[in-house]
């Protein structure tokens, strides 16, 4: 048993992506599939349920990406003042949920495997933790599991800050976890090519 059946999920895909020459990385294809959509569906391989996707910019292109998988969309108005509007945004539907913790993904990191997400499960069942992060070379990386007792303090941050900002005051219980790609971000065209193999074809494609 995973223990991620009481777990919500959130996958933050408001961002504008400023370092991406103007396009929404959140739908940029990756392995056959959009980032968005496959965070998502990551976040219900794992078992997470429910599973909250929160979107700001290109909100109804990226709703649409989602569309055949069975998540909630949340819509973010405030995108553009930062990741704790999309936070706060998911930290109402969570409270009204009544969830017990969630776990947060970036729609950017394309590597996170189900079995991670189920590892923080598994430490949630063990442990009493508020936060649990995977450590991967001595380095805490997302996705970040939050219990409910922190929502309120979620729900106070401003500008562009996430849990992060919670873990001097509640160190995170950490599970080590051993493959360095779960920690790739996809933030600039040059880790798009690198990473992804429409990215590379795409470069090609432009270049002649």
């Amino acid at each position: 048993m995973n223990g991620c059946h009481d777990i919500a999920g959130v996958v933050l895909a408001a961002g504008g992506a400023r370092r991406m020459q103007g396009r929404l990385k959140q739908l940029l294809p990756c392995q056959g599939e959009t980032l968005v959509h496959r965070a998502a569906r990551v976040a219900l391989e794992a078992g997470l349920t429910p599973v909250w996707v929160v979107v700001g910019a290109g909100a109804a292109a990226v709703e649409a990406a989602v569309a055949d998988l069975p998540v909630l969309v949340l819509k973010n108005p405030q995108w553009t003042n930062g990741q704790s509007t999309s936070v706060r945004v998911a930290v109402q539907a969570l409270q009204a949920n009544e969830a017990s913790a969630a776990v947060f993904l970036l729609a950017d990191q394309p590597f996170v495997p189900p079995a991670l997400i189920q590892a923080l499960c598994r430490a949630a069942m063990a442990s009493d933790a508020p936060i649990i992060t995977p450590v991967v070379g001595g380095q805490r990386t997302n996705p970040v599991l939050i219990r409910a007792r922190l929502f309120p303090l979620l729900a106070n941050l401003t500008g562009d800050t996430g849990a992060r900002a919670l873990f001097n005051r509640f160190p995170p219980a950490a599970i080590k976890w051993h493959d360095p790609q779960v920690r790739v971000a996809l933030d600039t065209p040059e880790d798009y090519r690198r990473w992804c193999p429409e990215g590379q074809a795409e470069a090609t494609s432009a270049g002649g």
